[in-house]
């Protein structure tokens, strides 16, 4: 099984090819994901990524969830770990989006308009119950990152 850590910083996954924009880190491949992952097709069963997607530059986000898509399998699965909704994570200046349950919906399969996103992904995890969702939206300040679990479906997905 092939995997890959996205944004690996100091933390290394055993296991994982890790890759980080900083070469201070000493990955195992030095990219910036912004330019691409530097990877073939379909190379990738798992792909784990942590305080990565957050900063990405909006012009940028299609570009990396298809690169993302391009070098994982069909089936692939996506371990994502975010920066959440609070006014923390949103004043960071390296911050360009956070994150709540609902970010990823229109990207979750048999969604109705999920033919303009560029990738197709099937939850694997529960989403919270509304009350803890409502707990969040009082107090989002005592939540700091979120957790995604998702499968990369490839299957009659072409990008806009």
């Amino acid at each position: 099984m092939k995997k890959l850590n996205i944004g690996c910083g100091y933390i290394k996954k055993e296991g994982f090819t890790n890759i980080d924009i900083s070469k201070e880190v000493e990955p195992d491949v030095v990219a910036n994901v912004e330019d691409g992952l530097p990877f073939k097709d379909n190379t990738f069963d798992y792909i784990y990524s942590s305080n990565v997607l957050e900063e990405i530059r909006p012009q940028y986000w299609d570009f990396v969830l298809n690169e993302i898509k391009r070098v994982a399998k069909d089936g692939c699965i996506l371990e994502l770990s975010l920066a959440f909704d609070n006014m923390y994570n949103r004043g960071r200046i390296n911050h360009y989006r956070v994150f709540s349950w609902d970010s990823f919906f229109v990207c979750e399969e048999g969604q109705e308009y999920n033919f303009t996103t560029p990738i197709i992904l099937r939850n694997l995890e529960k989403k919270p119950s509304k009350l803890t969702k409502l707990w969040f939206t009082f107090f989002p300040f005592l939540k700091a990152q979120i957790k995604f679990k998702f499968q990369i479906i490839k299957k009659n997905n072409s990008l806009i």
